[in-house]
């Protein structure tokens, strides 16, 4: 745990008098035992009873502590990726503008064999404070339409899902920055003269690692066109090879590679509405950025899997939400240190 989490029980008012509860630990311990174990308050409340370590607490106890732990959960997590080193502080030509990563985990209930829900969340990159998240069915696709407090000076960070011109048209229309991951279908792209753009045969004219395009261009909505900026790098051999074997294995036919895949597996491309007094290179190091904290999310996601979701209310989702992640950091910083590996005794 990060220096100071035992103080900071007190000053985020997670900790307050009681008999069952009296220290920091014995919190952590319950909100551990609740989302590993009891999934649901009742049940949690059953466990506690014939736990050896501490009395046993009711249903509504059980809540209240979970509940209150959320702005304690958030401490930790937030400072112990920073003493992991899997967040770092905005550089300075990000201080004016606050920076979320969007995205969205499929959810399946116990027993089911497909997915039932999904959890949208968008969370601030440098402080992991969770500004909007939803609870919807599986069937309800992701979408940046979904949120409802991007706003001006903020910059929205997300992946080829996202991809999309509704999505880029309803950030701007907010008044919101995006930086967003493209797909090989994801828009036709066009000239400023209205003529299409094909962005496959530029990147065709040389895939050399660490080669560099920087493009304005137009998107089109009925008779709008919409300008975008394209920001692409060649990968390394090794990153080419990975996204290669990647896509073999999500090609449920297992047909060879198409072209077209070839000559996307060997960029990372981007779309933003980012100007140029904001460099190619500071484009690509804010989307890599992103993948800094990315196996902790990987993490996160693999420990939503197969629990039946119980919470609703708001402030119940934020503590399930902070205790969740809170574990995958745990378990991140835990196979970081090789705390798994067998002794060399």
């Amino acid at each position: 745990m990060p220096e100071g989490w035992e103080e900071a029980a007190i000053s985020e008012k997670a900790l307050v008098r009681g008999r069952n509860i009296k220290t920091p630990k014995e919190l952590l311990r319950l909100n551990f035992l609740y989302q590993t174990q009891g999934e649901t308050y009742g049940l949690t409340s059953a466990l506690t009873q014939i736990s050896e370590n501490q009395e046993g607490l009711n249903k509504t106890a059980v809540k209240n502590r979970i509940v209150n732990s959320a702005g304690w959960l958030k401490w930790i997590c937030e400072n112990l990726c920073r003493q992991e080193g899997f967040l770092v502080d905005p550089p300075k030509w990000l201080e004016k503008y606050d920076v979320e990563l969007v995205d969205a985990s499929d959810y399946a209930c116990n027993g089911s064999r497909g997915s039932d829900f999904r959890f949208h969340y968008m969370m601030n990159l440098f402080t992991m404070n969770a500004t909007e998240m939803y609870f919807t069915t599986a069937t309800e696709g992701e979408t940046l339409t979904r949120y409802t407090r991007i706003k001006e000076n903020q910059i929205i960070v997300a992946d080829r899902g996202y991809c999309s011109i509704r999505e880029i048209k309803y950030v701007v229309e907010h008044k919101g920055d995006y930086v967003i991951r493209m797909r090989s279908n994801s828009f036709n792209l066009y000239r400023e003269d209205g003529k299409k753009f094909d962005l496959t045969e530029e990147l065709k004219k040389d895939n050399t690692p660490g080669r560099k395009i920087d493009l304005s261009l137009f998107i089109k909505r009925g008779k709008e066109f919409i300008p975008v900026r394209i920001c692409a790098i060649a990968k390394s051999d090794e990153d080419v090879r990975k996204s290669e074997c990647q896509m073999k294995k999500s090609n449920k036919n297992r047909r060879p590679l198409s072209e077209l895949q070839t000559v996307w597996s060997h960029f990372v491309v981007v779309v933003t509405s980012l100007d140029r007094k904001i460099s190619i290179e500071q484009i690509l190091e804010l989307y890599r950025m992103r993948w800094q904290i990315e196996l902790v999310f990987k993490r996160f996601k693999s420990i939503f899997g197969g629990r039946e979701f119980t919470a609703r209310k708001e402030e119940s989702v934020k503590a399930w939400f902070y205790g969740k992640l809170l574990l995958a950091i745990v378990c991140e910083t835990l196979a970081k240190k090789g705390r798994f590996s067998p002794s060399k005794d």
